[in-house]
């Protein structure tokens, strides 16, 4: 079926059109999961250092969030 479909410009445009998209998607899901996975990393790292949930939160409320610096009190 793939051969049979005829490839010229306008085929392409549509793929690409289509193409573009998914694949900005799928990065953007992509670095949410690594972001989450660093998170938890960093979580799990410091309880076993043996942090008190205490002294996490501070740390964790210090982080840069979504381009905007988070302050601590």
């Amino acid at each position: 079926m793939l051969a049979e479909i005829l490839w010229n410009q306008n085929t392409i445009a549509v793929v690409c059109v289509f193409a573009v998209p998914i694949v900005a998607i799928i990065a953007g899901v992509w670095s949410k999961v690594e972001s989450r996975k660093s998170d938890n990393d960093l979580k799990r790292s410091m309880v076993e250092r043996g942090m008190s949930a205490d002294e996490i939160e501070p740390i964790l409320a210090a982080k840069v969030s979504h381009g905007h610096k988070r302050e601590t009190i």
